[in-house]
């Protein structure tokens, strides 16, 4: 009993989907969003930091290879959205999903992102500081207190810029979203601008000589960059955050979800092309790589150029950072899972005040007083932990056939605008959903269609005895299981002259296509006519995502992994305290 309410779901119904917050964010303006969220200071960092040490000009690679890797995570939160039209992304989807409790171990991704944020704010600051050759920090550092014996994680003397900068945050988020978004798309559109000056002028200024050789780290070190550059495609669900502020959620929000991560992918390899063309890659300069590029170019005023940009970027980015945080925080309390004055909306400006200014304060204490590198942390690994709990949570929905979602469209006649919502049910009867099962073969995907063919003779005993939520729950269980044990080895300990390695690898590999042939086997829920969206390549595109964020977690080093499991055990502690007893589910 205990087990299945920590396990208890918030399944949406019509009169969840009615919000307080505005609904002003249409289609350009939700792809502007997701475009900020993933376009920051990390491009102008790690593409020099991958092209020099791991591909050389055969970043193309690496960023299409990343990109593709982060578009499959994306077509699941897709769907996601595309079934339920409601603040808090991955916490929402693993929710109704999983469970209260998985979904709850997502607030330490709260954490986690307020603590980058408050790392975005640190870099803000430096490159801020540097377009005025460091004048700044001089000028406080010389006229403000400093604390130079200070021990980790406290930074030696306070950094008032970033107090600064999170003052004006405060300010544009509580002016409301109608607002505060013609900042975000300005500081976004000029941020892709700068990108596409230097994805052009590289080829101009630059030559072909620089592309010799092509593969320099082989393919090895391709795989490697790409594992890097994924970092930089963190916040591609930012739209899915802002779904109850959207007109047509359920249409718009796959939407931009998918084509804001086109755009990035695209920008990303050009840049990426640029650089190396421009400059060879044994000589990027990886502390100002772009900068220091064009002042050694033909054009060095566009060095300067390039600094400021970087200044708007990590302004943009770290503006969507904040509203992502304070969406999630009202997202809980509004499931009652934290206090209740968290999602206080005003309603003038439909902005949740409380967890705007919680939010901007702890943003404002970590930027202001605490050392960039101890603010890092488990950033990475909250956010992957979320990629693979939707990923997760997309298998567990598709095969349980019991669930019903609603999806939302607006439909805006001149100055009135009128929402529809949608029960997504199946409108078959359980002998017509017999009969279905034979057409499954000219329905699924290639993979599932082929394996179904092949082992034809044992649909039947299958579908008859096996129940396909419960099957799919003890898969997830045995491939994730497997893949942690494959990753470890191979990350860690392989040694390719030891066969006891060998056969490991060999079985987990086995086990692992062994369960991606079951699951193809089990039959699925029937889509709705009326939903917008699903994931294409189900089940292969949800495993592959799980397999590639659980490899990337596990490169995480322990310090990231011993500070996680502190802040998991905290939230544990006050789910148990607080959110289980308060949870509107109960």
């Amino acid at each position: 009993m205990l087990l299945q309410s920590l396990f208890r779901k918030k399944c949406t119904r019509t009169n969840d989907l009615e919000t307080p917050l505005l609904r002003c964010l249409n289609l350009y303006d939700l792809i502007l969003l997701s475009v900020s969220g993933m376009v920051g200071s990390g491009i102008y960092v790690l593409t020099g930091v991958v092209a020099k040490d791991q591909t050389g000009p055969a970043i193309l690679i690496a960023n299409l290879f990343a990109g593709v890797a982060c578009l499959s995570g994306a077509l699941c939160y897709a769907e996601f959205a595309a079934r339920i039209p409601r603040a808090g992304s991955s916490y929402i989807f693993i929710y109704e999903s999983i469970g209260e409790i998985i979904a709850f171990i997502g607030f330490t991704s709260i954490i986690g992102g307020v603590s980058g944020l408050g790392v975005s704010a640190r870099v803000w600051s430096a490159y801020f500081d540097a377009v005025f050759d460091h004048k700044i920090n001089s000028f406080l550092a010389n006229h403000t207190f400093q604390w130079t014996n200070a021990h980790a994680p406290f930074a030696k003397s306070p950094d008032l810029l970033v107090f600064a900068i999170t003052i004006f945050l405060l300010l544009a988020m509580l002016v409301g979203l109608r607002n505060s978004k013609y900042l975000t798309n300005s500081l976004t559109i000029i941020n892709m601008t700068a990108l596409l000056f230097i994805g052009i002028t590289g080829f101009i200024l630059g030559d072909a000589h620089n592309y010799q050789p092509f593969f320099p780290f082989g393919m090895q070190g391709i795989f490697r960059g790409s594992s890097l550059l994924l970092y930089s495609y963190i916040g591609f669900e930012m739209a899915t955050i802002a779904i109850e502020e959207a007109k047509n959620p359920s249409r718009t929000v796959p939407q931009a979800t998918v084509i804001s991560l086109i755009i990035v992918t695209l920008l990303y390899s050009l840049v990426g092309c640029s650089l190396t063309y421009l400059t060879p890659y044994h000589a990027i300069d990886t502390d100002s790589t772009f900068a220091s590029a064009y002042k050694a170019s033909r054009w060095p005023w566009a060095g300067y150029i390039i600094s400021i940009a970087i200044v708007f970027s990590a302004g943009g980015n770290l503006l969507s950072g904040t509203y992502g945080s304070i969406r999630a925080i009202y997202a809980m309390s509004i499931d009652g899972l934290l206090p209740s004055k968290l999602s206080y909306v005003n309603k003038g400006r439909h902005v949740p005040v409380m967890a705007t200014c919680l939010v901007c304060f702890v943003i404002a204490l970590l930027g202001t007083f605490f050392d960039i590198k101890d603010l890092i942390g488990f950033a990475d690994i909250s956010a992957l932990l979320s990629y693979t709990g939707v990923s997760i949570g997309l298998l567990i929905e598709r095969y349980n056939h019991t669930l019903s979602y609603q999806i939302v469209l607006t439909h805006d006649d001149g100055d009135n605008e009128e929402e529809e919502t949608f029960e997504l049910t199946s409108d078959k009867t359980d002998d017509e959903e017999h009969l279905h099962i034979s057409s499954t073969v000219e329905l699924d995907p290639f993979l599932t269609r082929s394996i179904r063919s092949l082992c034809r003779a044992c649909l039947s005993i299958i579908d008859s005895y096996l129940c396909p939520k419960l099957s799919a729950i003890v898969l997830l269980s045995i491939f994730v299981c497997n893949t942690i044990i494959l990753g470890i080895i191979l990350i860690y300990v392989f040694n390719r002259n030891s066969a006891l390695h060998l056969i490991i690898v060999i079985v987990c590999v086995v086990v692992n296509v062994t369960v991606v042939v079951v699951f193809c086997l089990l039959r699925p829920k029937k889509h709705s006519k009326d939903l917008l969206f699903t994931c294409p390549g189900v089940p292969l595109i949800p495993l592959i995502n799980i397999k590639i964020f659980l490899f990337l977690m596990l490169l995480q080093d322990a310090y990231d992994w011993l500070g996680y499991t502190c802040v998991i055990f905290i939230s544990l502690l006050i789910y148990f305290t607080y959110s289980y007893w308060h949870s509107k589910s109960r």
